[in-house]
């Protein structure tokens, strides 16, 4: 007879072990710029959502043995497009931190975008605007007005 110690175990493996590994960050962090930003262990970006000046990102990737970091990087330049609106690449970085394990992974990280609100309206002179944020290796794009 098999114990249920061993189903857990395998559940877990699965599905993902609870606890801090796959809980979301309470807080957000703040966007950071970097002259290289660079994306790390690979990630998939499954949706991405703005609530006020805070990015949610639903993401999805390996892993449930370590704890996983985020970041959203930026280089601090803005590109302006042919119709003449601003557009920003963003790099959301992913650092498993050697995480082995195979468990399918979804989890919420949130970033604030003050700084970069904060850049476009040095630049720009003006309180309000539009930037369309662009992510790095990835189709997923959203319009951030303030």
């Amino acid at each position: 007879m098999r114990t249920p110690i061993w189903s857990g175990l395998v559940l877990c493996a699965l599905l993902g072990c609870a606890g801090p590994m796959s809980s979301a960050s309470a807080t957000s962090k703040v966007l950071r710029m970097t002259p290289t930003p660079a994306p790390g262990d690979e990630l998939i970006i499954r949706s991405l959502e703005l609530q006020g000046d805070t990015l949610v990102a639903q993401v999805r990737h390996s892993g449930g043995c370590r704890e996983h970091v985020y970041e959203l990087l930026w280089d601090g330049v803005f590109q302006t497009l042919a119709a003449g609106d601003t557009q920003a690449e963003l790099v959301l970085a992913h650092d498993a931190n050697g995480d082995s394990c195979e468990a399918l992974l979804s989890r919420t990280a949130t970033f604030d975008l003050g700084p970069l609100k904060r850049r476009w309206r040095e630049q720009n002179k003006g309180e309000h605007g539009t930037i369309e944020l662009r992510f790095a290796g990835s189709q997923s794009a959203v319009r951030y007005a303030f």
